[in-house]
């Protein structure tokens, strides 16, 4: 689905980056720019700037950097359309679709605004109703506050067959979008009734904050259906791919670096208010593979919180192979017997339940737990099947490394021989087994470089100083810079691959708009070491100047002064280059030789160039004369 560009031009035009990020970081003012601390990373003195002038922002810690559409991504882990979308809505500018796109756009938007309503009236049907007052009572004997039940927006269904509907058909929704939404159910006879009724009502967020379906808890014993009744399958609802709470636990689980996955609604709202935030729940769904990869995205570490009967024991085990499998480091918090995450906090309290999670135990001894209690371990032949049951899990990983070094700790606890456990993987892995790996031979210059050169990574590019600064002034959006550069420098002028990169979408902004807007750039470019370099370019530390005037003896804050010495010195560089050259050439030739005569005669040129360059660009920033031994 393609936005058009200038729609996003508008919404780029129409929000401050600052504004954005402050939402998210702490930013405080120093000079031009603002700072605060990393939020892509860990660090204690603020490194992370943003430019309100150039609109973008850059980490000097990791090297992140982008624009407003960048952050937005990288921040919500979201796509490119998603992260429009979002500060489209910020704005408050609708976006326009081509005709085939605004059909499937129409339905999808169409869909989120049923829902938005639906989660509006259940909640004001909650807070506002004397029908209501049952399911406030329901929630506050959970020990949900009023200000937990407007965080998470909780509600309740009129126990009415028909009530939504005509509310919802009073205010001008669709029928078939609350058909299409899981709002309302139709009869054989073709009229509707209300899905959700006598209910409390817990909407479920996608992590840019709509609401995309409900759960429903009942709360009449007559009621026919379930404890508990989800909304289906919609186009924007996919149960197996949502996470409920994420939406407000996402900050918590990118600081603290972990996410802990409980079952239920209430096991995730009880552990939210009682301060342990980087939670999140299934649903009281099996952990699914687009789950685990949703959690991949904020952390790498996931803790298993479930009900300690043999249906949580289970719902353990089928959610650590699956989040093994995604090379997530898994650990499980056991709670006491008929205890959930929800009646253990309301009884003992947020910091004995963080007591218990400083107690989590591996998924080896979580299994091994697990037979233990079944007798297993009695036999040697249910041994055999506890330690096969572990190397299974261990081969779920993708990480060799890892699986190596659980092998070892699996061969150790339980005194079996690693050869034996390493053919077990291989059953799984279908790895050659460590036994049977050849043993290395003596080394050869081949067998080092085939060997070594996986291991070694290839550092990124980096600009050299000249063409940094260069590159800087050019980024400057001044057109008489623009013009002065791209009349004096050719792209083959630079070395590095980078920096010729970086010239040529210049020249090309330059070219198709007049100018070279670092913002609409950074947005354009698929390249993150692009976009991260051009961000580092425009956005300087605060301690460049006294850097500068260092190692240059002078600071010039004019871009055309900086472009004019940064050109002068690469077209120096250049020819003196080509005069090196020249001399090498010249020391093969026999003296006195007609080829010799020539070459000498061509360096005498290079050396009148020099001079020429000199007094071209004299009184013009770097004031370094080129000694005399340097032209001969």
């Amino acid at each position: 689905m393609r936005i058009p560009p200038e729609k996003i031009e508008e919404i780029r035009s129409a929000i401050d980056i600052v504004d954005v990020i402050s939402q998210h970081v702490r930013l405080k003012k120093r000079g031009k720019s603002f700072t605060g601390l990393c939020p892509f990373h860990q660090e204690k003195t603020p490194s992370f700037t943003v430019s309100s002038e150039k609109q973008v922002y850059h980490c000097f810690g990791c090297g992140r950097g982008g624009n407003v559409f960048t952050f937005v991504m990288e921040f919500e882990k979201i796509s490119f359309t998603e992260a429009v979308r979002a500060l489209a809505e910020k704005t408050g500018i609708v976006i326009s679709f081509t005709e085939s796109d605004q059909e499937h756009q129409s339905e999808t938007e169409s869909l989120y605004h049923a829902c938005r309503f639906a989660g509006l009236t259940f909640h004001n049907n909650l807070t506002k109703t004397d029908e209501g007052r049952t399911a406030l009572e329901y929630f506050h004997q959970r020990g949900f506050t009023d200000e937990t039940i407007r965080t998470f927006g909780l509600g309740y269904s009129m126990n009415s067959w028909d009530g939504f509907v005509n509310r919802a058909k009073e205010e001008g929704l669709n029928r078939e979008d609350l058909l299409k939404a899981g709002l309302l159910r139709s009869r054989e006879d073709g009229t509707d009734y209300d899905y959700f009724r006598g209910r409390a009502m817990f909407p479920i967020f996608i992590t840019t904050g709509r609401v995309v379906g409900f759960g429903a808890r009942k709360l009449r014993e007559d009621d026919p259906l379930g404890k508990y009744i989800n909304s289906p399958e919609t186009p924007i609802y996919n149960k197996s791919r949502i996470l409920f709470g994420l939406f407000h636990s996402k900050d918590a689980v990118r600081s603290e670096d972990n996410a802990l996955m409980v079952e239920g609604y209430a096991d995730l709202i009880s552990l939210y208010q009682a301060g342990i935030q980087n939670v999140v729940a299934s649903s009281g769904t099996a952990l699914t593979e687009e789950q685990v990869q949703l959690i991949a995205r904020y952390t790498k570490k996931l803790t298993l919180v479930y009900d300690a009967d043999s249906a949580g024991s289970n719902a353990t085990l089928r959610g650590m192979d699956i989040a093994l499998a995604q090379d997530l480091d898994i650990s499980i918090v056991e709670l006491p017997e008929g205890e959930d995450p929800d009646s253990f906090v309301l009884k003992s309290g947020g910091k004995e339940f963080r007591r218990l999670l400083g107690q989590s135990i591996s998924f080896i001894d979580f299994k091994a737990k697990q037979f233990l209690r079944a007798g297993a371990f009695a036999t040697p032949e249910g041994k055999a099947q506890a330690v096969r049951s572990i190397v299974q899990s261990i081969a779920k990983m993708r990480d060799e490394l890892k699986r190596n070094f659980y092998i070892k700790e699996v061969a150790v606890k339980y005194d079996v021989y690693e050869s034996i456990l390493y053919r077990e993987l291989e059953r799984w892995t279908g790895a050659q087994p460590q036994r049977d790996r050849p043993l290395p031979g003596p080394a050869t210059e081949s067998s080092l470089r085939s060997s070594a050169s996986p291991q070694i990574p290839v550092a990124p590019e980096k600009l050299k100083e000249g063409e940094r600064v260069l590159l800087k002034a050019l980024f400057e959006n001044r057109e008489d810079v623009a013009r002065f550069v791209f009349a004096n420098v050719e792209i083959d002028y630079l070395s590095t691959e980078l920096a010729k990169k970086l010239f040529r979408i210049a020249l090309e902004a330059f070219e198709d708009t007049g100018q070279i807007e670092v913002n609409r750039i950074v947005g354009e470019t698929g390249s993150s070491e692009l976009r991260d370099t051009l961000v580092d370019l425009v956005i300087e530390r605060h301690e460049l100047g006294q850097r500068m005037q260092k190692e240059s003896e002078i600071v010039r804050a004019d871009p055309m002064v900086i472009a004019k010495d940064a050109v002068k010195s690469l077209v120096i560089g250049l020819v003196k280059n080509a005069r090196d050259q020249k001399r090498i050439e010249l020391k093969r030739l026999p003296v006195g030789s007609p080829e010799a005569l020539n070459i000498g005669s061509e360096i005498q040129d290079i050396v009148v160039r020099l001079s020429k360059l000199q007094d071209e660009h004299s009184g013009s920033g770097l004031e370094r004369s080129q000694s005399a031994d340097e032209q001969q």
